[in-house]
């Protein structure tokens, strides 16, 4: 197996259990906001509850919250990498030394 495919793979792993971090963050935000443990999902656009202003919002908010998971998910990936094997990931270039 190629350092790439390697790289590949434990980079989409992180990606994936970030996105399920947030997803949960998400969640228990909703509730929170909503004080009930019950809550409906805040991501259900056939409901008759759900306003084009709330999906608006919701749709922002669940940009951005995903957009933070990328860039963490993608940076722990790479300092795992570091740190398992003392290298930069496949790809990355190592950064030029300011004079």
């Amino acid at each position: 197996m190629t350092r790439e495919r390697v790289w590949k793979l434990v980079s989409a792993g992180i990606g994936m259990l970030g996105g399920l971090l947030a997803r949960k963050l998400m969640r228990a935000g909703y509730q929170a906001v909503r004080k009930d443990a019950a809550a409906p999902s805040p991501f259900d656009p056939t409901s008759a509850r759900f306003s084009w202003l709330d999906a608006l919002l919701w749709a922002a908010a669940a940009g951005i919250g995903l957009g933070i998971t990328k860039v963490l998910s993608a940076r722990v990936a790479a300092v795992g990498w570091e740190a398992a094997t003392g290298t930069l990931p496949p790809g990355f270039a190592e950064e030029p030394a300011v004079t």
